[in-house]
């Protein structure tokens, strides 16, 4: 069986039937890649019961049903027909949709929250820049899009780059900078209100991640952005303090 994260993660290896497989093995043993993969995303989607959450590219329904455990209504969405069949044959009680990022089949305003999860690395500009209007569109006003996807400044990153100790994924066409992230959102009318590197899963890199608190590029090897989209009819909650361990 394939095993993701230490070396290749997402579509690298291919997303077959084995690709499901190893996501769902990695997700149902909580490995170390995987514990880190969900905290993160705890702590930018910030799931609560009722929420209407809308999962993009939800590949074996991992983040979905992740989600769901908090009482939030989880969709997924994927383009591929095997995932959502995978999805939907693992998870019969939640709802999973084909479709592109970039034309979503929903209603405006039909989302509280948006999350894409090791996604936009895989988008080339226009696929993204049609993931953001979406995104824009379905969610209501005040609702969230929370984006978790690689920091191309991370020494892993660098070392792919090289092809020097691990190997570099060929799917990952549009690794970016949080700063080229937050242009792109600020574009399509979203005001962010979390920007910060948080530290994976490598035992002696995430020691030193810690340390770092994000504030080093070569030591935060997650982008984790959130942006908001105007129009807020109650109060804004406080952003969330980035804890010292994660």
């Amino acid at each position: 069986m394939k095993r993701l994260g230490l070396v290749k993660t997402a579509a690298g290896e291919g997303y077959d039937a084995e690709f499901m497989d190893a996501m769902a093995s990695e997700y149902d043993e909580r490995t170390p890649w995987t514990v880190m993969r969900l905290e993160n995303i705890r702590f930018l989607v910030d799931p609560h019961p009722g929420d209407r959450v809308l999962d993009l590219g939800s590949a074996a329904g991992a983040i979905t049903h992740y989600l769901s455990t908090f009482g939030s209504d989880a969709v997924g969405v994927d383009s591929s027909e095997l995932g959502v069949e995978y999805a939907r044959a693992r998870y019969p009680e939640l709802r999973f949709e084909t479709a592109d990022v970039a034309a979503l089949p929903f209603e405006d305003e039909s989302f509280d929250k948006v999350v894409a999860a090791d996604l936009t690395e895989h988008l080339d500009e226009q696929t993204l820049r049609g993931m953001l209007a979406e995104c824009r569109r379905v969610l209501v006003p005040g609702g969230t899009l929370s984006i978790h996807t690689p920091n191309p400044g991370h020494l892993i990153e660098r070392l792919k780059r090289r092809n020097l100790v691990l190997a570099q994924n060929p799917t990952h066409i549009g690794l970016r900078t949080s700063a080229a992230l937050r242009a792109e959102l600020e574009r399509t009318g979203f005001v962010v209100d979390v920007d910060v590197k948080r530290p994976g899963f490598f035992p002696l890199l995430r020691t030193l991640e810690r340390l770092a608190r994000g504030r080093i590029d070569l030591l935060g090897y997650r982008l984790c952005v959130r942006a908001r989209k105007p129009g807020s009819t109650k109060a804004i909650e406080p952003i969330p303090v980035l804890p010292a361990e994660s």
